[in-house]
């Protein structure tokens, strides 16, 4: 507890008070314990962590998917799987770690340069 109290800047008060349901929690400090236990906040929220991925990832796995997949029609090519399961969890990787911070959706207009370039770099 005190290194994750040290990590997001909380007091260990703190943080036993949010573990134990006495404390309330922001967003912000949602977001930093999320980030500290490698979890995303709806994991958290729908009390999910351990048990299986969350539908609001896996919705976000989902559209992240299909955005590759319809990347790679457009650009009329068909790199490697290796090449895919590269390029979609590098976008994944980027989505998670914006909705930890921001909580937002996905936007794939964020990512037609870089899929582009991912997968007719390699």
């Amino acid at each position: 507890m005190v290194q994750v109290a040290g990590k997001v800047g909380m007091s260990q008060s703190t943080i036993s008070r949010i573990e134990s349901g006495v404390g309330n929690i922001t967003e912000v400090q949602l977001s930093d314990l999320c980030a500290v236990y490698g979890v995303s906040p709806s994991q958290l929220r729908d009390d999910a962590v351990v048990r299986s991925i969350s539908e609001t990832d896996l919705s976000r796995v989902g559209a992240v998917i299909e955005f590759v997949e319809g990347a790679i029609q457009q650009e009329g090519i068909r790199p490697s799987p290796q090449v895919v399961r590269d390029t979609i969890l590098a976008i994944f990787r980027q989505e998670n770690d914006l909705a930890w911070e921001t909580g937002a959706t996905f936007d794939p207009g964020r990512y037609s340069e870089l899929v582009s370039i991912l997968l007719r770099n390699k």
